[in-house]
């Protein structure tokens, strides 16, 4: 018995993931993991986390197959010449808030002081950025620290900084804690968080397993959208939340989790456009095509039931 059950596990597709951090962005893997969806659908999946320059590197030397996300980091890194394409999209819209210690209660109030992302020059900085000049202030008034993402609530807590950029479950810790509100970055921002990047050689010579892959991560997506309590449980087991939490989390979730996970031309537009603000890429036109392959989320979609335009 033992050895039919190795055998089985053998003739499955071993596939390495990284992700950037144990968040929302990742819980449509986090649940196919736990629903046993990528067994379903042949595939053994390992989940990683490390830095995107990090997940880039091993990506090019075949120590890992996808990264799960798309955002300034990986288009910055297509755009330079890394032969990687978005294949999929996990969320159309940010999950991101800036939260200020108490005695602050306005952006004005904010400018000269110390503000918190997780990195500069990924989505925390450059949503940050768009975020401030939609609300009608110049980024350049602020001082935006890259403190990682493992210690910006702590940046925060000791008041080495006096607001931060936070999404969920983060965002709910601090407004608990007293922390106010001052910009909802996703009423400003219209850019995707997590989704599936991957190097052209791999859409070109394991379509297949990328069919099934991208299947895997939608029919869990769904599942979560259609199940509140098993969500919920999900978020407590991989997000290490309490249940009061999970809940506020799997609210925000529901409004902007992406439905058909199909790569949208207005996403990757606002990413460049968001790396041209930065005085990156200037002047250069870029096209869907060189940042983004949706030729199989969008079959993947259809044979789903999905609306597809």
């Amino acid at each position: 018995m033992c050895g039919a059950v190795a055998q089985a596990q053998d003739s499955k597709t071993r596939i390495r993931i990284a992700i950037p951090n144990a968040s929302i962005c990742c819980l449509h893997l986090f649940a196919a993991k736990q629903w046993k969806v990528f067994d379903d659908n042949g595939l053994d999946v390992e989940i990683i986390q490390m830095r995107p320059q990090i997940a880039n590197a091993a990506m090019v030397a075949g120590e890992i197959h996808y990264f799960a996300g798309v955002g300034p980091n990986s288009v910055a890194a297509t755009l330079r010449g890394l032969p990687s394409r978005a294949v999929w999209f996990a969320s159309d819209q940010l999950i991101y808030s800036l939260l200020a210690r108490p005695e602050f209660k306005t952006l004005r109030e904010l400018r000269s002081k110390r503000l918190a992302v997780g990195g500069l020059g990924d989505t925390t900085e450059v949503s940050l950025r768009i975020g401030l000049d939609a609300a009608g202030e110049n980024p350049k008034d602020f001082v935006i620290l890259g403190v990682g993402n493992p210690n910006i609530m702590s940046a925060l807590d000791s008041g080495n900084v006096e607001a931060a950029l936070l999404n969920p479950p983060l965002l709910y810790y601090a407004k608990r804690k007293g922390f106010r509100e001052i910009l909802n970055i996703g009423d400003h921002v219209k850019m995707p968080l997590g989704g599936l990047t991957t190097l052209v050689s791999t859409i070109q010579n394991r379509a297949a397993e990328m069919r099934r892959l991208i299947r895997s991560m939608q029919v869990a997506k769904r599942s979560l959208l259609q199940s509140k309590d098993k969500s919920v449980d999900v978020m407590i087991r991989f997000l290490n939340l309490n249940r009061e939490t999970a809940e506020d989390t799997f609210a925000d979730y529901q409004k902007t989790v992406s439905g058909n996970g199909v790569p949208s031309r207005e996403g990757i537009e606002q990413i460049v456009k968001s790396l041209q603000s930065l005085g990156q890429f200037v002047g250069r036109k870029v096209a869907f095509e060189e940042v983004a392959d949706a030729r199989i989320a969008r079959e993947v979609a259809k044979e789903l039931g999905y609306k597809v335009e």
